[in-house]
């Protein structure tokens, strides 16, 4: 019995990996011979939150700040403990990323 590998997301959420580790995991994934499944299954993300990686990098560190508040992309009742979870750089970064976010109707206000 062979058991599941632990994802890019899994280590994160553990704690095991940074945010800046994605692109090593997808270098691994495009480098591997071994059919591993599609790159968001392998990376351990939904396809909402692949995409939202794709068209924002930074958005990243809301979309593992939402997993631990409970809170997935285009479901967000108070963002506000998300925002604050996600640690941005600085205030502008967080509140770039936060308006970009509800722009593309990735989450609610």
């Amino acid at each position: 019995m062979s058991s599941r590998q632990p994802t890019y997301a899994d280590q994160v959420m553990s704690g095991s990996a940074l945010l800046s580790d994605i692109d090593d995991y997808v270098e691994s994934w495009h480098e591997s011979t071994e059919d591993l499944g599609a790159l968001p299954a392998y990376l351990g993300l939904t396809d909402d939150e692949y995409s939202l990686w794709v068209e924002q990098p930074s958005a990243l560190r809301f979309i593992f700040a939402g997993r631990r508040a409970g809170v997935t992309p285009k479901r967000a009742g108070d963002l506000s403990t998300v925002a604050l979870a996600a640690r941005a750089k600085d205030d502008a970064e967080a509140s770039s990323v936060l308006q970009w976010l509800i722009k593309t109707g990735r989450i609610e206000s």
